[in-house]
């Protein structure tokens, strides 16, 4: 299996090869709008073809927590508003397929993130609060692993 220093993007590649999807690069302008790969193959022997969005795996707790970006450094729509119909998150273990719809919907919802409440000064203190680099209009935060779990219709591929 494969070597302990290849990338997650290329090991993500090869676990998508070894289940038989055919992984195509995107367009330019499809990169521009967040997504990574592009996927086809079947599913019960019906034909299909997904977008990507790869979110590598936070350095501090890879297994706790994951980060979403609300608004990018512009201000204009971040990554969760993107074309993308899933988007990955790499854990110490696993990727972890969300559709990126049912995850906004889910936000939406649930009322997980404290929008009430003042931005924090640190993004590591972004647990479902709301995180602003200086001098950017950037707007992040962070919500459980445990939280996609619970999202409809995730899907996971346990790394080797």
């Amino acid at each position: 299996m494969p070597e302990n220093n290849i990338s997650y993007k290329q090991l993500f590649i090869l676990m998508a090869e070894q289940k038989k999807y055919k992984v195509l690069k995107p367009s330019y302008s499809q990169k521009q709008n967040s997504i990574d790969f592009i996927l086809e193959g079947q599913i019960n022997k019906s034909p299909i073809k997904v977008s990507v969005d790869l979110k590598k795996k936070n350095g501090k707790n890879p297994n706790k927590w994951v980060y979403l970006e609300f608004h990018n450094s512009k201000g204009g729509d971040g990554w969760l508003y993107g074309a993308c119909d899933f988007v990955v998150f790499e854990t110490d273990d696993n990727f972890i397929f969300v559709n990126r719809k049912n995850l906004i919907k889910y936000l939406n919802l649930s009322n997980l993130v404290r929008w009430d409440l003042p931005y924090v000064d640190k993004p590591w203190n972004s647990k479902y609060r709301l995180f602003r680099r200086k001098n950017t209009l950037e707007t992040i935060t962070q919500i459980k692993v445990e939280d996609l779990k619970s999202i409809p219709n995730i899907q996971i591929w346990q790394k080797p």
